[in-house]
């Protein structure tokens, strides 16, 4: 069968639009015809489309692109900043003992002040500053720099697709 709309049908839509129709209307309209004549249907659909599956039914409608989806990332918890952050309260500071037995007796002032001393090396009742009592600020660099590394090595990533909980966690 001869690709292509066939003359007949343009000259029949040419005779029904008249001699003012422009040639869009004119195929729109040939095209019209013959999409509804028992040629068009016997054939099963544009004869240019050869197509792969022939069980496959025409295509109905317009094809719509479909949206993309964009997903949220989940909130990791970075595991060694957090455990870096917090050890301090568990170190003895210097003259104020252990910061979270101070916090459990009731004792809030000894506590800030032996934290303030683990992390800054400033002791508040000498006045004195020391770098070297700052043993709560060098956990932090060490959980800070270990999270770092971890992330370069591809540790978050594997806990990332490990099953829940251990996906919400990362070093």
């Amino acid at each position: 069968m001869p690709r292509g709309l066939p003359a007949s049908y343009i000259k029949k839509a040419k005779r029904e639009l008249g001699k003012g129709a422009s040639w869009h209307d004119v195929f729109k309209r040939a095209w019209q015809l013959y999409k509804g004549s028992k040629v068009y249907k016997a054939v099963k659909g544009n004869p240019r489309k050869k197509s792969s599956n022939p069980k496959k039914g025409k295509r109905r409608g317009v094809s719509v692109p479909k949206k993309k989806r964009r997903s949220r990332r989940t909130k990791k918890i970075p595991l060694l900043p957090i455990i870096g952050t917090f050890a301090p309260f568990a170190m003895p500071s210097g003259g104020y003992g252990v910061p979270y037995k101070q916090i459990m007796r009731g004792d809030f002032e000894n506590a800030a002040k032996g934290l303030l001393k683990l992390y800054t090396g400033f002791d508040v009742e000498n006045g004195t500053w020391n770098i070297m009592d700052a043993k709560g600020l060098a956990s932090v660099l060490v959980g800070a720099v270990g999270h770092k590394i971890a992330s370069w090595l591809g540790v978050n990533r594997v806990f990332g697709r490990m099953p829940s909980p251990l996906n919400k966690l990362s070093l």
